[in-house]
């Protein structure tokens, strides 16, 4: 029966009829009576007050206990971590004091230090080091105010030649979406791109000095383009056949660096063979959306889902190591011969970090769980561990990266790992070129950026330089296995295709690649070529280019490898897809298998062939190689052998002789090519046209006192 408090300052105990005597109900009124500061008579009931005053003072006493146990709980959190910062501020003091002494000598008389220098201050080898030669190669510098008056007084021309490219690149994937998007007007406006700060330097040197013996020469343009455009693009989404919602974009912005390669080239009139082009780095993209985008929620996902879509398709065709290609000399076009290989492996240390700041959560104080997250260009995200509780945390953590151009980009980015549900802190991004990073000896600290503010965060990196070689030690080299180390690369090129068994105006032929490990498959498709004025749909050309960087764990050499007997097996499909007058596609039209062993007993681990590729009689063209891994000591020492798989590495002075006596039982291969010709006549004819002579030529290799070879 309890009730409301009372006027009187007293709260209701109890109330109700009395009972009969000697019940239950009696007993507990008298008791009740005795403490009732006042009663009072509600119709036929009793209702008792009674004074609370002394249960409030309880209640309050408890309260205030608690407050006061908490705020102490809190306190001696906040000292034990005030403690700790403590103790890391003396220990990172009394590191920089010790390696202060180790750098001036102070630590000789102390008899039981030893000091082991980083790999990367280790004692060059004799003169400048290959990657310190890439960093400062010589070239000229331009303003690229010219390259800019060109694009604009062909800007006009250029509109429309982008607008179909960007279109036919992104519709398929915009067709793809949870609403499929297509566009329906795309206008890149007339606001030109502008070109600044070009440097233009030859490559032939930078291929000597990677270890290649072929020397291509060859020009890299390289160079910054921004653009701001008022561009007009019109796009629609498709809910349904009833339901179509337009939007726009009104404004893009694209900023990045651009290289311009024009190799080989050749003496001979118009010197370029092809001309390749494409981004160093990701490009920056800002998109303004005009339209319903922002009032449907349905479209909510376009303004976070679109840039970094245009980015990845970007990435597929314009960013290294993917290059367009375009042809300028079809007679001395080779896509094997243009066709610019990666520089090396790049092992980029991220050391220590330090300037980390206390975080404040609630009334706690939080001392940050620190990773990073490292890239280079375009490639996947590596991730250091956590270290746990520290604003100076120290990983010297190594990842391997595929470094193509010099002027790549590594990206950092630091988080504080959060152990409940929400999303982990970002603590800033850094970035350094390549270049940069071996001017300065191959080590820099990075100042972290966080919404455009430098708060003093610095994260130390360092990078070593490791050479594709034919040699494939590295394959089960302990030095090239671990987390996040690569061991070699594998390179497929899809160049031509011939006899397509289709009718013209029905081919629609790409080649899917499909490389087999034992861990995933990974899946490449080259593009479609189709029957277009200019271009030959019977023999298509697809000069493409993938790679597969290998890790240990892949060939099934490192010790926690779960398949020993590693696959890595590569198919190339011929495939046919709808064609460009609307018939439906044949779909495959034969497969060709590369094995390991394929590979391991072909000379320097390559294969190039021609081969027959289904019942059809088509053809295919392909380069498929494997490459291992050589640090810059054992790329400058030289390997005596590779006994495993029976190739030979020779030091420049040991190179067999081409010329003179060769030992009897010895084999040179030697490779003839049939280049062009010139000063063939016209046959002239009393009667009808004249002949123009159809030419073949017959080589073959006469060796004294030996049988004629073969003729080719």
């Amino acid at each position: 029966f309890f009730g409301l408090l009372s006027p009187r300052g007293g709260q209701p105990l109890c109330g109700g009829r009395a009972g009969g005597k000697g019940t239950f109900t009696e007993k507990v009124m008298s008791e009740a009576m005795e403490n009732c500061s006042s009663t009072a008579t509600v119709g036929n009931s009793t209702v008792c007050y009674v004074n609370t005053g002394v249960g409030f003072l309880h209640d309050f006493s408890i309260a205030a206990w608690t407050v006061a146990g908490t705020c102490a709980v809190i306190a001696a959190y906040n000292y034990y971590i005030d403690c700790k910062l403590k103790a890391q501020k003396r220990e990172k003091k009394e590191k920089d004091e010790e390696a202060a002494l180790r750098k001036d000598g102070g630590l000789a008389h102390y008899g039981t230090m030893s000091t082991k220098p980083r790999p990367s201050q280790a004692v060059p080898p004799k003169g400048k080091s290959i990657a310190a030669f890439l960093a400062n190669i010589e070239g000229m510098e331009a303003s690229g105010n010219f390259l800019s008056a060109i694009l604009s007084q062909m800007w006009q021309h250029i509109n429309i030649a982008v607008g179909k490219t960007i279109k036919d690149v992104l519709d398929p994937t915009l067709k793809e979406l949870p609403v499929p998007i297509h566009f329906v007007k795309l206008d890149l406006g007339d606001v030109p791109i502008k070109t600044e700060n070009m440097f233009i330097h030859r490559v032939d040197l930078q291929s000597s000095t990677a270890g290649k013996k072929e020397r291509k020469a060859g020009v890299q343009i390289d160079v910054d383009i921004v653009w701001d455009g008022n561009c007009d693009i019109m796009l629609q989404a498709i809910f349904n056949k009833a339901m179509k919602v337009p939007f726009g974009i009104k404004k893009l912005k694209l900023a990045g660096r651009l290289h311009i390669l024009l190799s080989p080239l050749t003496t001979d009139i118009p010197v370029i063979s092809a001309v390749q082009y494409g981004f160093t780095n990701p490009p920056d993209l800002e998109l303004s959306f005009s339209g319903l985008v922002k009032g449907l929620n349905n479209l909510d996902f376009v303004t976070t889902a679109l840039p970094p879509l245009i980015q990845s398709a970007l990435a597929g065709v314009m960013v290294v190591p993917q290059r367009m290609v375009l042809p300028v000399d079809p007679v001395s076009y080779d896509y094997l011969d243009t066709y610019q290989p990666p520089v090396g492996m790049l092992r980029i240390t991220v050391e220590e970090g330090r300037g980390f700041q206390v975080q404040r959560k609630a009334l706690l104080k939080d001392i940050p769980d620190v990773y990073c997250k490292i890239s280079l260009g375009a490639s996947d995200k590596c991730k250091t561990s956590t270290k746990r509780d520290s604003l100076n945390p120290i990983w010297n953590e190594c990842s391997d990266f595929i470094l193509y151009d010099i002027d790549q980009k590594v990206y950092v980015t630091a988080f504080d790992k959060d152990t409940s549900v929400d999303v982990d802190d970002k603590l800033g991004k850094a970035e350094i070129t390549v270049r940069d990073l071996f001017r300065n000896d191959g080590r820099a600290d990075l100042e972290l950026e966080l919404d455009g503010m430098k708060d003093g965060i610095f994260i130390t990196l360092s990078a070593d330089l490791f050479h594709l070689s034919d040699q494939v030690q590295s394959f089960t080299s302990s030095e090239y296995d671990g987390k996040n180390k690569l061991c070699g690369l594998a390179t497929i090129i899809v160049t031509k295709a011939f006899d397509v068994p289709l009718p013209k105006e029905d081919a629609a032929t790409s080649v899917k690649v499909v490389y087999k490990s034992s861990d995933k498959e990974r899946t490449f498709y080259t593009g479609a070529v189709m029957d277009y004025p200019g271009i030959d749909a019977l023999n298509p050309s697809f000069d493409s280019v993938f790679h597969v960087p290998l890790t240990a764990d892949m060939m099934g050499s490192s010790p926690k490898s779960k398949d020993k007997n590693s696959t890595n097996t590569i198919t190339l499909t011929l495939i046919d897809g709808e064609g460009a007058n609307g018939t439906a596609g044949h779909g495959e039209l034969g497969s060709i298998l590369v094995t390991p062993d394929d590979l391991y007993s072909a000379p320097k681990h390559t294969i190039t062939k021609t081969s027959p590729i289904g019942t059809g009689g088509a053809k295919l063209e392909y380069m498929v190689k494997f490459s291992g891994i050589l640090s810059e000591e054992e790329f400058k020492q030289g390997v005596a052998s590779d006994e495993k798989y029976g190739a030979t590495i020779f030091e420049e002075n040991d190179a067999p002789a081409l010329t003179g006596d060769v030992d009897v039982g010895s084999c040179v291969a030697i490779r003839v090519t049939a280049v062009r010709g010139r000063g063939f006549q016209v046959k002239k004819r009393r009667i009808g046209k004249n002949d123009i002579p159809d030419v073949f030529c017959k080589i073959l290799l006469k060796s004294p006192g030996k049988e004629d070879s073969p003729k080719w």
